[in-house]
């Protein structure tokens, strides 16, 4: 090949890997450009996530609430309450499913509702050993306009599954100062080792009783 030929074919040859560099940085920029359109709806979901108003309350009990119970001796009812020290109630307003509550009770300051009563309550739920009772919600479900609170209820250091139906009597918002609900629920004491006094002392123990939640003041 001549030299003129060989530089033509040169010259032929740039062309084309010029022509070739450019497509590609076409397709290069057009790539990047979708890149950074998926970047950028991903980034304004991100932000609308957490800049979207808050879908979850904490509420709690007032101090020094006192719960309600009821008991039966040789078949008789009797009625006592225990008393609240500490609550922390996350009501989920957009997904009541994801609410989540707990409360814990004071057994030396509860009373089974008049003085014999209440020093044998103590005795069979061993409160000079395990002062308190807890309860924690492990799930939540609605239905029949109804709260199905299933939970785990811990005696005398025994924990044990426990349901419990919430009713909220009246219409309310993550806008609310307060929620009023009722509560009941109903546990075998023997389950949990507090078997003293049985079968003159019934061995199911109901908690019935219409409670108030304030808005915890952050």
């Amino acid at each position: 090949m001549s030299r003129h030929g060989c530089l033509k074919y040169q010259i032929n040859n740039c062309g084309e890997m010029t022509r070739s560099l450019k497509k590609k940085l076409k397709k290069s920029k057009a790539l990047n450009k979708k890149l950074m359109v998926r970047f950028a709806c991903y980034l304004l979901v991100l932000i609308c996530a957490f800049c979207r108003p808050s879908i979850s309350e904490e509420f709690q009990l007032p101090q020094d609430t006192d719960v309600k119970f009821k008991y039966f001796v040789a078949g008789l009812p009797f009625e006592g309450e225990f008393k609240v020290i500490e609550s922390k109630f996350d009501v989920n307003f957009r997904n009541h499913v994801q609410s989540a509550f707990s409360v814990k009770f004071d057994l030396i300051q509860s009373n089974a509702g008049f003085p014999i009563a209440t020093k044998a309550m103590k005795q069979v739920l061993g409160a000079d050993i395990f002062p308190t009772v807890l309860f924690k919600s492990a799930s939540v479900k609605f239905k029949d306009k109804k709260f199905q609170v299933m939970g785990f209820l811990t005696i005398k250091n025994v924990s044990k599954p426990v349901n419990l139906v919430v009713t909220a009597l009246e219409n309310y918002s993550a806008a609310s100062e307060k929620i009023r609900f009722s509560i009941r629920t109903s546990f075998n004491r023997r389950q949990f080792g507090a078997d003293g006094y049985y079968p003159l002392v019934h061995d199911v123990i109901i908690i019935d009783d219409i409670l108030t939640l304030n808005k915890f003041q952050k």
